[in-house]
């Protein structure tokens, strides 16, 4: 006997309800129904139109769109469902307590302003979406570059490369995991970058910001940042551009190898070179400038209030009209260490965040 696929079992499934509601109802392009609080609609022509509103008889609204486009939905029910077989679903508007979306590829335009959760999965990816409310989480295949989030958290995983993140004043958290290549800018109160790959853009524009702080597992990752603290772990070396403005705050860079621009200043710049061949050029105004070196053959460029420098690698060069400090003793917090973090650690950090919101998905039916 030949076994039938879930996925193509639930599609058959979907076509066989829909033919009979079609016979019953006469209608050709969609069939809609209401049973207990939910209200359904079948959509086989791609042009449906469902308008679905927090009424008496139903709180919960879902929308099985079979081929593309379903060019017009909106929903503010307590629940909004929307699963789109084919992809490019456009046009969609969700108001309500909870929404979710599940697409093939090409949901471009979707406005989600739910007061609890607003979900999108991008299965192939090329998805947009502009939300707010409470929380807002996107889990993307690739090209999700257009991601607008206003809501209190903020989260994107994009399991390939090119995804955007654009986080506005207000939002407390603002997390993106992504393999890279990817970019995320942000102006919430905590941003986090976390990029398996390599060759991912972390901006930080408020300075209110309490934090902006950058993994790249496998290097060659650039930050900008005026938040009031601002980190780089550059796992796989060759993070070549790190500018920090924090005024008041700190900047720390912990990097294997070759992280040749680390332009600082703040109050305190630390730059912490495993292997060695780092630079760091401390800016006028900054007040302590830290560099340890373990691996030798950097560079300290110090014009700050103070300088504090071990090379025990050797070959480093010192410049700059910043007063030295004799203290021998490096800085606790930039001691010659491995990274507590590692590539291995930081994919595990990646695929925690993904597996949950996969796993929900899978369970709900949905």
């Amino acid at each position: 006997m030949m076994k039938i696929s879930f996925p193509l079992a639930l599609l058959l499934q979907i076509l066989f309800l829909s033919a009979v509601f079609q016979l019953i109802n006469g209608q050709g392009g969609s069939c809609e129904q209401t049973s207990n609080t939910t209200r359904s609609q079948i959509c086989l022509t791609g042009v449906c139109d469902l308008q679905c509103g927090n009424t008496a008889d139903y709180s919960q609204c879902d929308q099985v769109c079979v081929v593309e486009p379903c060019p017009n939905i909106s929903c503010n029910s307590s629940s909004c469902y929307q699963r789109c077989l084919s992809g490019k679903c456009n046009s969609v508007e969700c108001s309500g307590d909870d929404c979710t979306q599940t697409c093939l590829r090409n949901c471009s335009l979707v406005n989600c302003t739910a007061t609890s959760k607003c979900t999108q999965h991008c299965e192939k990816g090329n998805c947009g979406l502009l939300a707010s409310g409470a929380d807002v989480v996107q889990n993307c295949a690739e090209n999700c570059s257009h991601v607008e989030c206003k809501a209190d958290n903020c989260k994107q995983g994009c399991e390939g490369e090119r995804c955007g993140l654009e986080c506005s004043k207000g939002t407390k958290d603002c997390t993106q995991s992504c393999k890279g290549p990817c970019k995320i800018q942000c102006e919430a109160s905590k941003c986090e970058s976390n990029c398996i790959g390599g060759s991912c853009n972390l901006e930080c524009t408020n300075s209110d910001s309490e934090s902006c702080q950058q993994t790249c597992a496998q290097g060659a990752c650039d930050i900008k940042c005026t938040a009031k603290e601002c980190k780089s772990e550059c796992l796989g070396g060759n993070c070549a551009n790190f500018k920090c403005t924090t005024g008041q705050g700190n900047c720390s860079q912990i990097c294997e190898k070759n992280c040749t621009n680390m332009r600082c200043k703040a109050k305190e710049c630390q730059q912490t070179c495993t292997k060695g061949h780092c630079k760091m050029y401390c800016e006028k105004g900054s007040g302590m400038c830290v560099m340890s070196c373990p691996g030798g053959n950097c560079l300290l460029d110090c014009n700050g209030s103070k300088c504090r420098r071990d090379c025990k690698g050797g070959y480093c060069e010192n410049t700059g009209t910043g007063v030295e400090v004799k203290d021998p003793t490096v800085n606790p917090s930039v001691q010659s260490t491995t990274p507590k973090a590692d590539a291995k650690g930081l994919v595990v950090t990646y695929l925690s965040f993904l597996l949950p919101v996969m796993s929900a998905y899978v369970l709900s039916g949905h």
